[in-house]
């Protein structure tokens, strides 16, 4: 069988001409459906359902995430290292215990672990009071036990105090530009890991734009979208750094902005995992890539399109699965050869997401799939 043809505004988009062999392999890297699986969970139930009804497939399955929550175990099963312990407090300044990878020299710290919005039932109150001060405490952790690059994955916090409390903990001080870092002995260098291209402030700030979702009320959104812009034009008045003209920097409730004003950069979250994990390996050497996430819609660094689209380098096909679709056809068939929702039934958002339920109808979808691709592989 071939498949090379994928309906596109009414014209063909040429797919490869490579023919599914008898020993077909394919890679299941599906990311986890957020409140309910984990991607490894997600790929296992696939490959058994893909395997039980073809046991001479090759199936690579790859964890896989966008440096947000869940981004550490999924690093952890591939690059070699070892999990470190420490002291911090979360975005409520409650103690707590977390652990960061460390690889050699680089230390990889989740920001959601120590200020995600999961430890807090985000309001008002909460929005007020939610600070990054802890993660700072984490890095200078890891500084203090030989980290020379401290990679950050922003996603999933719970925070928006423009990273000030972060700047706090590593005693920056905007008028001279200088902090923590810059008493050290040796260099170390920042990288934030991030697929949100949001400016500081302003209506695509950080304030405006995920205020809402961490508790903020319509007045203190406009408070602290005017607080981050008198910050940014005090810090470009000193340093000349100007974070209005930094895509990210409005990351992480503006995590994405102070690493900035500490000689840091700022990277793709899932470049930066597929490169550590080496997926343009596996994706090189298969036949049809299955991929996936909770919701596929419109927004920007989705991780399935994000994976169809390295595919589509070495004309690989790429099948998602996921739990709602909210994008056109369309668009759809600009990155994939299809699109599966895997719900079986009219169903609640609940019941959806109950573990359970999506990993049965996750397996249902993907052996019906493999039973259509095998009457056409004859």
């Amino acid at each position: 069988m071939t498949i090379n043809r994928v309906l596109k505004d009414d014209n063909l988009l040429q797919y490869t001409e490579k023919e599914f062999i008898e020993d077909m392999k394919i890679l299941v890297a599906i990311d986890s459906f957020k409140g309910s699986v984990t991607s490894p969970e997600l790929n296992t139930s696939v490959a058994q359902a893909l395997l039980s009804v073809d046991k001479q497939l090759v199936i690579e399955t790859r964890a896989i995430a966008d440096g947000g929550e869940g981004s550490l175990a999924t690093l952890s099963q591939t690059v070699a290292g070892r999990w470190h312990q420490v002291k911090t407090i979360d975005l409520l300044r409650r103690p707590i215990k977390v652990a960061y990878y460390r690889h050699a020299k680089q230390a990889f710290i989740e920001s959601a672990s120590i200020i995600g919005i999961d430890k807090i039932t985000p309001n008002s109150v909460t929005y007020a009071q939610a600070t990054s001060y802890g993660l700072g405490l984490a890095v200078k952790d890891a500084i203090q036990k030989g980290a020379t690059q401290i990679e950050i994955m922003l996603g999933g916090t719970g925070t928006s105090d423009g990273g000030k409390g972060f700047l706090e903990s590593l005693n920056y001080d905007f008028m001279t530009g200088r902090s923590y870092l810059d008493t050290l002995a040796s260099p170390v260098t920042l990288l934030g890991l991030t697929d949100v291209t949001n400016p500081y402030h302003g209506p695509q700030g950080f304030a405006a734009v995920f205020g809402p979702q961490k508790g903020g009320s319509l007045s203190q959104i406009e408070e602290t979208d005017q607080i981050a812009s008198n910050f940014a034009k005090k810090v470009f008045y000193q340093t000349t750094i100007d974070l209005q003209t930094i895509p990210g920097s409005g990351a992480a409730g503006g995590l994405g902005g102070a690493i900035v004003l500490l000689g840091g950069t700022l990277t793709s979250g899932f470049s930066r995992i597929a490169e550590l994990l080496n997926l343009d390996n596996s994706l090189q050497s298969c036949d049809l890539v299955i991929t996936g996430e909770g919701c596929l819609d419109t927004q920007s660094g989705k991780v399935p399109v994000a994976i169809a689209r390295m595919a589509k380098k070495y004309q690989v096909p790429t099948i998602a699965l996921c739990g709602s679709v909210k994008i056109e056809t369309g668009l759809a068939a600009e990155d994939f050869l299809a699109v599966f929702s895997i719900q079986q039934q009219p169903i609640s958002l609940e019941a959806a997401i109950d573990k359970t339920t999506t990993l049965s109808n996750i397996k249902i979808l993907a052996a019906n799939l493999m039973l259509l691709i095998a009457q056409f592989n004859k």
